[in-house]
């Protein structure tokens, strides 16, 4: 009983120690030439998907659903877990009203990524950014943050970090409406 608390114990501060060094890295990139803002059309971006096929947000992404949400997450986050848990309910609730695309900003990129979903199997489209050059567009540094995006490419709203009291989808509902 003891090693298991102890084995839990490590990989949980294993997990906390990968998160502060992926931090740690993504504050030494360059941030964005101009961070968008609410009421802007998002601007192209291609990102790989989990197989490393190029996807393009004006060709692939936009308008195809009548909101698309823009999840920025790492698989070691637990809040980053805890938010897609509730964004993969309120997908299940809500077929065809919006497409979720995480992009997940691991610096092993499908390699970490890929094993998660298949643990998982949320109801998401995955993207790799281990760059982490998306998410500063927007003007993140952490995760998880997210964007909402209309049929045409605007964006609605950004939200950057984890409110455990407060409800995704309770926010995604206001601008289905």
């Amino acid at each position: 009983m003891g090693k298991q608390r102890a084995d839990s114990r490590n990989r949980s501060g294993l997990g906390v120690l990968l998160s502060a060094l992926f931090l740690l890295a993504a504050a030494s990139l360059p941030a964005a030439d101009r961070i968008l803002e609410v009421g802007e059309r998002v601007t192209e971006f291609t990102l790989p998907d989990l197989a490393g096929k190029p996807v393009s947000f004006e060709k692939d992404i936009r308008g195809k659903s009548p909101l698309t949400l823009l999840f920025f997450m790492t698989t070691a986050c637990s809040p980053c877990f805890e938010e897609l848990q509730e964004i993969d309910a309120f997908v299940g609730k809500n077929p065809g009203k919006i497409d979720v695309l995480c992009v997940a900003v691991d610096l092993r990129g499908a390699q970490t990524v890929a094993p998660f979903q298949l643990a998982n199997r949320f109801r998401v489209k995955y993207l790799i950014d281990s760059r982490f050059s998306l998410p500063r567009t927007f003007g993140f540094n952490y995760t998880p943050s997210l964007a909402i995006v209309d049929a045409k490419g605007v964006l609605l709203h950004k939200k950057g970090g984890y409110s455990p009291n407060e409800r995704l989808s309770d926010l995604i509902r206001t601008f289905l409406k």
